[in-house]
């Protein structure tokens, strides 16, 4: 069969699993969240449709590593609740039942612990965590992770790693972009340590690489591993993008794919999650820098959904796929009919 989009069509092959195309599900968070973290029917379904769509890759979000630092309403997985895992087994299912590769991320807000918790009076009493002691915009005062916590922490993506590949899971995120715990790190904004994790970069990036090292160990060889970073900051005292790819590079050995978000929770989501005043695909220029110094494939992602448009990314070299989030919930078959050349 003769594709209208080649390249977007074509097979990609991440650690020891081929994808079937290189159009992703990007993270997109889960609906129906019991208060133990387990994901219910609807999120199966939810996730089962982007997969019954066509997308190479689903990622479930967000999965918290560590709740003692990191008390947000999202998805935690732990032996500790009766069925848990059982859940998270048939969530993984869904999306392999269709022949997506099911991944899913592993999270640590830091400083913005709490951020999407729907008990108000819970989240005013959290304590808030990151790289160094400070106030957060909106006046709540953050502390400073102590080694034994961080050492904690680091153990932790490991664990939640292990159980997830335990549950089922082919593939698993790391998300070290958009002001979660891992960027602060990497942030010369966030992070003004004076130890071991702070100040030049190869000591910022001294957290992110235990991260990495305490998944790989915890999933074994061949087994893939993404990671999803901010290919720059985009404010006043964050990173540029010449350091991204310098975090990048410094990473790349750790991991298997890498996805080229963009910015920070700091300023505003408006160029993370691209709005409608933006140009389509945005942030791509970010990927495509970023490729330029690394050898494993890159993602690029950030308000794409037009077939001939993702198509020319690929082919100019830019990524080597592509993820969607909103282009999937407005058409969760848009994959298949790329393929099926009905873009």
């Amino acid at each position: 069969m003769k594709r209208d989009y080649p390249h977007l069509c074509a097979p990609l092959t991440v650690g020891r699993l081929t994808l079937r195309n290189r159009m992703l599900s990007a993270p997109m968070g889960a609906t129906d969240i019991t208060a133990e973290g387990t994901p219910g029917p609807r999120t199966q379904g939810f996730y089962e449709l982007r997969a019954k769509g066509g997308a190479a890759v689903v990622t479930v979000s967000e999965l918290v590593v560590h709740p003692e630092t990191d008390g947000s309403q999202m998805l935690r997985l732990s032996l500790k609740t009766p069925g848990q895992l059982g859940a998270f087994t048939y969530l993984a299912d869904a999306i392999k039942r269709h022949g997506a590769v099911a991944s899913i991320e592993l999270s640590h807000s830091g400083q913005y612990a709490g951020t999407y918790m729907v008990d108000k009076e819970k989240k005013g009493d959290l304590c808030q965590w990151g790289p160094s002691d400070g106030v957060r915009p909106d006046g709540m005062p953050v502390r400073a992770l102590s080694h034994e916590q961080i050492a904690s922490i680091v153990a932790a993506y490991g664990e939640a790693a292990a159980l997830a590949k335990r549950a089922g899971f082919q593939m698993v995120m790391v998300h070290a972009g958009h002001g979660w715990l891992i960027n602060q790190f990497l942030s010369p904004y966030f992070n003004k340590r004076e130890d071991e994790y702070g100040g030049p970069l190869e000591n910022r990036i001294r957290f992110a690489r235990e991260v990495l090292a305490s998944v790989r160990s915890a999933v074994g060889p061949g087994f893939p591993i993404e990671l999803r970073i901010s290919g720059a900051e985009l404010f006043e005292g964050g990173y540029d993008v010449a350091e991204g790819a310098r975090i990048a590079h410094a990473l790349e050995d750790l991991v298997d794919l890498m996805h080229v978000s963009a910015g920070s929770y700091q300023f505003g989501f408006s160029v993370t999650h691209p709005s409608m005043f933006r140009d389509h695909g945005c942030n791509v220029h970010l990927a495509a820098e970023i490729k330029k110094h690394v050898s494993i494939p890159v993602v690029a992602i950030g308000g794409l959904s037009d077939p001939a448009q993702m198509e020319e990314i690929i082919a100019s070299g830019q990524a080597d796929a592509v993820a969607m989030a909103r282009g999937l919930l407005a058409d969760p078959e848009l994959p298949s009919k790329v393929m099926a050349n009905r873009g």
